[in-house]
């Protein structure tokens, strides 16, 4: 539903992080933490949060706004729990076309938080191709200096094939 149409707005959405300036954008990838909005052309949102529908936790694509899927989005004094990144350097040249491909990455090897004896397959990542570069945002979170959790309950935005492989995304994602 995402192929062919141009996205007009993104918002990301998290806690406490984004009053701290810059505290979100480190470069090659951004931390929104709870999950990002984006409004279609016709002002249909799509939100990207995680979640733990599948097992532990994954990356959950819903037609519907971020306000239906994370209760603390609650403006408060000096700053909110939302904030848009369109005008980004990052995103804007991206949304100058329509969405090329889109697709949701599955992943195998997450822990069941229901303790089953095998691992489960979730979904990862949501990838976005456009003309002009590829956005994965994807369920993860860096535990250590460099260590990444992928399936954790943050989400990040990636924007470079260097940084995704650096964390151990898959290549086929």
């Amino acid at each position: 539903m995402l192929i062919g149409r141009r996205i007009r707005e993104v918002v990301y959405y998290g806690l406490e992080i984004e009053d701290q300036v810059g505290a979100w954008d480190f470069g090659d990838w951004h931390m929104p933490v709870m999950g990002v909005e984006l409004l279609l052309d016709d002002g249909s949102p799509y939100s990207a949060v995680w979640d733990c529908m599948f097992g532990y936790f994954g990356l959950e694509l819903y037609a519907s706004p971020m306000t239906d899927h994370v209760t603390v989005v609650q403006p408060k004094v000096g700053g909110s729990n939302q904030w848009p990144v369109t005008e980004h350097p990052r995103w804007a040249p991206l949304l100058a076309d329509p969405v090329t491909k889109a697709r949701l990455v599955w992943a195998e090897g997450f822990a069941d938080r229901q303790g089953s004896d095998g691992p489960i397959t979730a979904p990862l990542a949501l990838r976005l191709d456009f003309p002009r570069g590829t956005v994965r945002i994807i369920a993860a979170m860096e535990h250590a200096k460099g260590r990444w959790w992928l399936g954790a309950d943050e989400v990040i935005v990636a924007f470079s094939r260097e940084f995704t492989s650096s964390i151990g995304y898959p290549a086929s994602g």
